[in-house]
Protein backbone atom coordinates (compact mmCIF):
# COMPACT_ATOMS: atom_id res chain seq x y z
CA UNK A 1 0.00 0.00 0.00
CA UNK A 2 2.97 2.75 -0.47
CA UNK A 3 1.55 5.77 -1.53
CA UNK A 4 4.71 6.26 -3.79
CA UNK A 5 4.21 3.28 -6.06
CA UNK A 6 0.18 3.55 -5.98
CA UNK A 7 1.00 7.16 -7.16
CA UNK A 8 3.25 5.28 -9.64
CA UNK A 9 0.93 3.50 -11.25
CA UNK A 10 -2.13 5.46 -10.92
CA UNK A 11 0.11 8.27 -12.82
CA UNK A 12 0.31 5.39 -15.38
CA UNK A 13 -3.40 4.68 -16.19
CA UNK A 14 -4.40 8.40 -15.93
CA UNK A 15 -1.96 10.16 -17.42
CA UNK A 16 -1.78 12.58 -14.51
CA UNK A 17 1.54 14.48 -13.65
CA UNK A 18 1.03 16.50 -10.91
CA UNK A 19 -0.71 15.40 -7.10
CA UNK A 20 -2.82 18.64 -7.80
CA UNK A 21 -4.67 16.64 -10.38
CA UNK A 22 -5.19 13.61 -7.63
CA UNK A 23 -6.02 16.24 -5.12
CA UNK A 24 -8.90 17.79 -7.44
CA UNK A 25 -10.35 14.20 -8.39
CA UNK A 26 -10.38 12.76 -4.75
CA UNK A 27 -12.14 16.44 -3.75
CA UNK A 28 -9.60 16.95 -1.33
CA UNK A 29 -6.77 20.17 -0.73
CA UNK A 30 -3.37 19.69 -1.42
CA UNK A 31 -2.88 19.88 2.44
CA UNK A 32 -4.64 17.09 3.38
CA UNK A 33 -3.04 15.52 0.65
CA UNK A 34 0.24 15.75 1.69
CA UNK A 35 -1.13 14.82 4.93
CA UNK A 36 -1.84 11.54 4.11
CA UNK A 37 1.28 11.21 1.80
CA UNK A 38 3.00 11.52 5.03
CA UNK A 39 1.58 8.37 6.65
CA UNK A 40 2.93 6.03 3.84
CA UNK A 41 -0.40 4.17 2.70
CA UNK A 42 -2.68 5.07 -0.09
CA UNK A 43 -5.81 5.06 0.87
CA UNK A 44 -8.17 2.34 -0.43
CA UNK A 45 -11.23 4.52 -1.21
CA UNK A 46 -9.04 6.81 -3.70
CA UNK A 47 -8.00 3.75 -5.16
CA UNK A 48 -11.22 2.65 -5.44
CA UNK A 49 -12.54 5.69 -7.25
CA UNK A 50 -10.10 5.83 -9.27
CA UNK A 51 -10.05 1.92 -10.47
CA UNK A 52 -13.99 2.69 -11.26
CA UNK A 53 -13.40 5.79 -13.21
CA UNK A 54 -9.92 4.54 -14.88
CA UNK A 55 -11.37 1.22 -15.91
CA UNK A 56 -8.25 0.21 -13.73
CA UNK A 57 -9.12 -2.45 -10.18
CA UNK A 58 -7.72 -0.94 -7.15
CA UNK A 59 -5.77 -4.22 -6.43
CA UNK A 60 -3.31 -3.32 -9.03
CA UNK A 61 -3.01 0.32 -7.65
CA UNK A 62 -2.66 -0.86 -4.38
CA UNK A 63 -0.18 -3.54 -4.78
CA UNK A 64 0.94 -3.57 -8.56
CA UNK A 65 -0.36 -7.51 -8.76
CA UNK A 66 -3.18 -8.42 -11.63
CA UNK A 67 -4.61 -6.59 -14.57
CA UNK A 68 -3.97 -2.72 -15.24
CA UNK A 69 -7.11 -2.56 -17.27
CA UNK A 70 -10.73 -4.64 -16.63
CA UNK A 71 -12.11 -6.37 -20.33
CA UNK A 72 -15.24 -5.37 -21.12
CA UNK A 73 -17.79 -5.55 -18.41
CA UNK A 74 -21.35 -7.58 -18.83
CA UNK A 75 -24.47 -6.88 -18.80
CA UNK A 76 -26.78 -9.48 -18.02
CA UNK A 77 -30.64 -9.11 -17.79
CA UNK A 78 -32.35 -8.41 -14.27
CA UNK A 79 -35.91 -8.85 -13.58
CA UNK A 80 -37.13 -5.78 -12.40
CA UNK A 81 -34.41 -3.52 -13.57
CA UNK A 82 -34.04 -2.70 -17.12
CA UNK A 83 -30.70 -3.47 -18.63
CA UNK A 84 -28.45 -2.51 -21.54
CA UNK A 85 -29.60 -3.06 -24.87
CA UNK A 86 -27.17 -5.91 -27.07
CA UNK A 87 -24.82 -2.59 -27.76
CA UNK A 88 -23.90 -2.20 -24.26
CA UNK A 89 -25.90 1.19 -24.12
CA UNK A 90 -28.35 1.81 -21.78
CA UNK A 91 -32.07 2.32 -22.57
CA UNK A 92 -33.30 5.27 -23.57
CA UNK A 93 -34.08 7.77 -20.07
CA UNK A 94 -31.88 4.90 -18.36
CA UNK A 95 -28.40 5.29 -17.10
CA UNK A 96 -25.92 2.09 -16.14
CA UNK A 97 -24.74 1.88 -12.87
CA UNK A 98 -21.78 -0.78 -12.02
CA UNK A 99 -22.14 -3.45 -9.95
CA UNK A 100 -18.83 -4.65 -8.19
CA UNK A 101 -17.12 -7.94 -6.85
CA UNK A 102 -17.16 -6.72 -3.51
CA UNK A 103 -19.64 -7.77 -0.47
CA UNK A 104 -19.88 -5.04 2.43
CA UNK A 105 -20.13 -7.50 5.42
CA UNK A 106 -23.39 -7.04 7.84
CA UNK A 107 -21.51 -9.93 10.60
CA UNK A 108 -18.12 -9.77 11.09
CA UNK A 109 -16.25 -8.57 8.10
CA UNK A 110 -15.28 -9.44 4.83
CA UNK A 111 -11.73 -8.30 3.59
CA UNK A 112 -11.53 -7.06 0.05
CA UNK A 113 -10.34 -9.03 -2.50
CA UNK A 114 -11.37 -7.74 -6.04
CA UNK A 115 -13.01 -4.92 -7.40
CA UNK A 116 -13.62 -5.79 -10.71
CA UNK A 117 -16.87 -4.66 -12.18
CA UNK A 118 -18.99 -7.81 -12.89
CA UNK A 119 -21.80 -6.01 -14.72
CA UNK A 120 -24.01 -3.17 -14.93
CA UNK A 121 -27.70 -2.74 -14.29
CA UNK A 122 -29.55 0.53 -15.54
CA UNK A 123 -31.78 2.44 -13.42
CA UNK A 124 -34.33 5.40 -14.94
CA UNK A 125 -32.02 8.54 -15.18
CA UNK A 126 -34.96 10.63 -13.69
CA UNK A 127 -35.05 9.29 -10.27
CA UNK A 128 -31.41 9.24 -10.03
CA UNK A 129 -31.36 12.59 -10.95
CA UNK A 130 -34.72 13.49 -8.39
CA UNK A 131 -34.43 11.34 -6.06
CA UNK A 132 -31.08 10.85 -5.47
CA UNK A 133 -29.40 13.92 -6.88
CA UNK A 134 -26.23 11.91 -7.33
CA UNK A 135 -23.87 12.04 -10.33
CA UNK A 136 -23.61 8.40 -11.71
CA UNK A 137 -20.23 8.52 -11.80
CA UNK A 138 -19.89 8.58 -7.99
CA UNK A 139 -22.64 5.39 -7.52
CA UNK A 140 -21.75 1.72 -7.40
CA UNK A 141 -23.89 -1.46 -6.19
CA UNK A 142 -22.53 -4.06 -4.39
CA UNK A 143 -23.69 -6.93 -2.07
CA UNK A 144 -24.23 -6.92 1.27
CA UNK A 145 -23.55 -10.45 3.58
CA UNK A 146 -24.43 -11.34 7.35
CA UNK A 147 -27.33 -10.01 9.16
CA UNK A 148 -26.32 -7.99 11.58
CA UNK A 149 -28.19 -5.00 9.84
CA UNK A 150 -31.66 -6.99 10.24
CA UNK A 151 -34.20 -5.83 8.66
CA UNK A 152 -32.88 -3.45 7.83
CA UNK A 153 -30.48 -4.98 4.65
CA UNK A 154 -30.48 -8.61 4.66
CA UNK A 155 -28.00 -11.20 3.40
CA UNK A 156 -27.80 -11.03 -0.33
CA UNK A 157 -29.20 -7.69 -0.49
CA UNK A 158 -27.95 -4.92 -3.64
CA UNK A 159 -26.71 -2.15 -2.44
CA UNK A 160 -26.40 1.59 -4.39
CA UNK A 161 -23.83 3.45 -2.70
CA UNK A 162 -23.00 6.86 -3.18
CA UNK A 163 -19.65 7.17 -3.13
CA UNK A 164 -19.74 11.33 -3.00
CA UNK A 165 -20.30 11.03 0.82
CA UNK A 166 -17.58 10.91 2.73
CA UNK A 167 -19.05 12.83 6.29
CA UNK A 168 -20.47 11.01 8.90
CA UNK A 169 -24.33 12.29 9.20
CA UNK A 170 -26.48 10.99 12.16
CA UNK A 171 -28.09 7.79 11.64
CA UNK A 172 -27.19 7.46 8.33
CA UNK A 173 -26.45 3.60 6.89
CA UNK A 174 -22.77 3.80 5.41
CA UNK A 175 -20.24 1.43 3.66
CA UNK A 176 -16.82 1.95 5.54
CA UNK A 177 -13.25 0.11 6.30
CA UNK A 178 -12.12 -0.34 9.04
CA UNK A 179 -8.55 -2.20 9.91
CA UNK A 180 -9.08 -3.53 6.41
CA UNK A 181 -12.42 -4.77 6.56
CA UNK A 182 -15.61 -3.82 4.34
CA UNK A 183 -18.69 -3.18 6.50
CA UNK A 184 -22.06 -1.87 6.34
CA UNK A 185 -23.32 -0.23 9.41
CA UNK A 186 -25.40 2.71 10.85
CA UNK A 187 -23.32 5.39 12.49
CA UNK A 188 -23.33 8.21 14.24
CA UNK A 189 -21.46 10.89 15.87
CA UNK A 190 -20.75 12.28 19.10
CA UNK A 191 -20.15 15.48 20.33
CA UNK A 192 -16.71 14.54 21.59
CA UNK A 193 -15.58 13.76 17.98
CA UNK A 194 -15.72 10.17 18.39
CA UNK A 195 -18.39 8.17 16.68
CA UNK A 196 -20.90 5.04 17.20
CA UNK A 197 -21.13 2.00 15.00
CA UNK A 198 -23.88 0.32 14.93
CA UNK A 199 -25.99 -2.94 14.05
CA UNK A 200 -29.80 -2.55 13.20
CA UNK A 201 -30.08 -5.91 14.71
CA UNK A 202 -29.64 -5.73 18.51
CA UNK A 203 -28.12 -8.96 18.88
CA UNK A 204 -25.07 -7.18 18.30
CA UNK A 205 -23.35 -4.76 20.44
CA UNK A 206 -22.50 -1.47 18.85
CA UNK A 207 -18.86 -0.48 18.74
CA UNK A 208 -17.58 3.14 20.00
CA UNK A 209 -14.40 4.74 17.72
CA UNK A 210 -12.57 7.55 19.51
CA UNK A 211 -11.19 10.59 17.60
CA UNK A 212 -7.61 9.16 17.92
CA UNK A 213 -8.90 6.50 15.96
CA UNK A 214 -10.80 8.25 12.91
CA UNK A 215 -8.20 8.15 10.87
CA UNK A 216 -8.82 4.03 10.45
CA UNK A 217 -12.53 4.51 10.03
CA UNK A 218 -12.38 5.46 5.89
CA UNK A 219 -16.20 6.18 4.59
CA UNK A 220 -16.45 4.51 1.37
CA UNK A 221 -19.42 5.87 0.75
CA UNK A 222 -23.61 5.99 2.18
CA UNK A 223 -26.23 3.46 1.22
CA UNK A 224 -29.30 5.27 -0.64
CA UNK A 225 -31.21 2.26 -2.02
CA UNK A 226 -31.40 -1.39 -1.38
CA UNK A 227 -32.72 -4.16 -3.93
CA UNK A 228 -33.29 -8.00 -2.27
CA UNK A 229 -35.09 -11.29 -3.80
CA UNK A 230 -38.43 -11.59 -2.27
Amino acid sequence: MNFDDAWERVKQITGWKKYGELAEFIGTTSQSLSGVKGRGAFPLEWAFKIARAYRSTTDWIVTGEGEAKRGEPVYPHAEGIKTADTAGEPGEGFVQIPRYEVVASAGGGAVIHSEQIVDHLSFKADWVRNALGVPVKDLALINVLGDSMEPTLSDGDLILIDMSTRRVKDNAVYVLQLNGTLLVKRIQRKLDGSVIVRSDNTIYEPETVNSEMLDSLNIIGRVVWCGRRM
